[in-house]
């Protein structure tokens, strides 16, 4: 071990002195091609790269021209991967701007503030239950305020926030188990309960055991609702299911007119809107005359203007003058007769 120490030691001092003899030298050839020589010997990568670079640099013009032909191809597969980005990114902000400006022309119920929000998030487990929008406290939203969304040209049910946070709140839709609503059936006064299901269909409870239903009806919100204004469309009557002896009324299968995986911009009625904020435009729709083509098409109306459906009236039933009689004493019985 220590021969060795010793042999390295002296190797070591001996290049020393052979490197300093040689930077003590004069620059003349025969101590430049020494130089050379020895740094050959000790490092030769350096003359072979050279040698190779040169090698490259004079390679034939084909080459380089295919070299620079495929460096060319890499940036335009960049700069058409950057394009068709573009061309997505405007496409989708085309149908925004479309779907926000037929949005402008619906009208919120009177007594409400409107505020349109954007859909930020859906449980991707449970899809029917609720979803999160860009819109909290700091917009005035508060908790139960009824949402709606936009439908061929009018505002339809959506559910109700349930939870608010400085920037976010989130909607419990109606598809969702744990949310109903009071509602009517068009064709006459029949009311009942709306329940969700926890899928594509509402279920509508408390009919009438006697009435007789079809399918296709319009279901719309009750004045006695507690959360939405009267007369919001809420869906149609899709199954009517057989009745059942040990229940006292019927019930029906409702398909919802908000589709809860279209949902993209809703409409928040606040209670209140934040002081400093600007009021809504008021929308005036612009007067077109009626052709006689254009007669026999459905006309779209907002939620504001749409005619209440006409509910039928109870035919007057005809008693006897005993039972009137009757009747009269049971209502004042104190009444001299």
């Amino acid at each position: 071990m220590q021969r060795e120490t010793r042999i390295a030691n002296f190797v070591l001092g001996a290049l020393t002195a052979l490197a300093l003899l040689l930077l003590s030298l004069p620059l003349s050839t025969p101590v430049r091609s020494f130089k050379a020589g020895v740094g050959y010997l000790l490092d030769p990568l350096a003359y072979h790269g050279e040698a190779g670079y040169r090698r490259v640099a004079g390679s034939p013009q084909r080459i380089r021209q295919l070299l620079l032909a495929d460096i060319e191809n890499e940036r335009l597969r960049a700069e058409l991967r950057r394009g068709e980005w573009l061309a997505t990114t405007v496409s989708s902000l085309s149908l925004e701007n479309e779907r926000l400006r037929g949005a402008l022309v619906l009208k919120a119920p009177a007594g409400r503030s409107p505020a349109w929000v954007h859909v930020m998030e859906r449980d991707p487990i449970h899809w029917y239950r609720s979803l999160v929008v860009d819109a909290g406290s700091d917009r005035g939203v508060s908790l139960n305020d009824p949402v709606l969304g936009p439908r061929d040209g009018r505002l339809v049910a959506v559910g109700r926030v349930v939870d608010v946070r400085p920037n976010t709140s989130t909607v419990l839709l109606l598809t969702d188990e744990l949310s109903a609503a009071a509602a009517y059936l068009s064709s006459g006064t029949l009311e009942g309960l709306v329940q969700g299901q926890d899928g594509p269909r509402l279920r509508m409870n408390y009919l009438n055991a006697e009435a007789q239903l079809s399918e296709g009806d319009s279901v719309y919100t009750s004045p006695t609702s507690a959360t939405f204004p009267p007369d919001v469309l809420i869906g149609r009557v899709a199954r009517v299911n057989p009745r059942d002896p040990f229940l006292t009324f019927q019930s029906v299968e409702v398909t919802p007119a908000a589709d809860a995986s279209s949902l993209q911009e809703l409409m928040i009625l606040r209670s209140r809107a934040p002081e400093g904020e600007a009021k809504p435009p008021v929308y005036v729709p612009a007067f077109t005359p009626v052709s006689a083509s254009s007669a026999t098409a459905g006309v779209a109306v907002s939620t504001a203007t749409a005619p209440r459906p006409r509910r039928r009236r109870a035919a007057p039933v005809a008693i006897s003058s005993a039972a009137a009689a009757a009747l009269d004493e049971v209502l004042d019985p104190e009444e001299p007769r």
